[in-house]
């Protein structure tokens, strides 16, 4: 009968390739890949990049730092304020899963390895860059979002996400070009909100009235 001491000298370790291995098992276990065997495992690692960085204590110091200190504490669409009603930071262009996937995307096609760590710095990374464009939103405008019961107009979108599209556009696959391309071309005349029932319209259109010379508002009108 093996003991733990046996079995504990038959590992050994490969510390430039930071790989296990041993001498009388075929098998080694690397602490970074460069691919998936099948879909399935690509799916399920992206997944758990996306928990792990939600959970991190620096997407978490990110979303304080976007409400407290950049005063993104109120919903764009109702204008309800956190001291009403619970704000929710929304990935709008790209999702999170899909800037995840995409990070995910380049790593695979420059053949370079990595792991669920690497993948989630350089995620990190892009929201400490403001790379990633987000919403802030009622939960119930979230979940309506996320539904398929709402749409929100491009302009109203924050962050520098056009920069991501450039330096990652490559990597992006064809299903999140065409849902990215689908809000880029949202505007306050062609939503599935009505301008009464949120005030968020209301003040979006009255801007863009007082506005209507303004080129650079005209871009983001229509999505570009």
């Amino acid at each position: 009968m093996e003991t733990i001491e046996n079995i504990e000298n038959k590992i050994l370790s490969d510390n430039e390739k930071l790989e296990l291995y041993s001498d009388e098992y075929p098998y080694n276990l690397p602490l970074r890949v460069t691919g998936f065997e099948d879909e399935k495992l690509y799916f399920k690692f992206i997944k758990n990049c996306e928990r792990l960085i939600r959970t991190s204590s620096e997407y978490n110091e990110w979303r304080k730092y976007l409400k407290d200190v950049l005063q993104n504490n109120y919903c764009l669409i109702t204008l309800e304020i956190d001291e009403q009603v619970t704000i929710e930071i929304h990935h709008h262009i790209p999702s999170l899963f899909s800037i995840v996937k995409t990070v995910v995307n380049k790593f695979v096609d420059k053949n370079k390895e990595f792991c669920s760590f690497d993948i989630c710095l350089e995620v990190i990374e892009l929201h400490f860059s403001n790379k990633i464009g987000y919403v802030p939103l009622i939960k119930s405008m979230h979940e309506k979002l996320h539904s398929g019961f709402l749409k929100i107009p491009a302009n109203l979108i924050k962050g520098d996400y056009k920069t991501f599209l450039k330096d990652y556009g490559q990597y992006i696959d064809d299903e999140d070009w065409g849902i990215i391309r689908e809000r880029e071309s949202v505007i306050a005349s062609n939503n599935t909100w009505k301008k009464n029932e949120y005030p968020g319209l209301t003040q979006t259109e009255n801007l863009n009235d007082q506005a209507s010379n303004n080129d650079l508002l005209k871009e983001f009108q229509i999505g570009v």
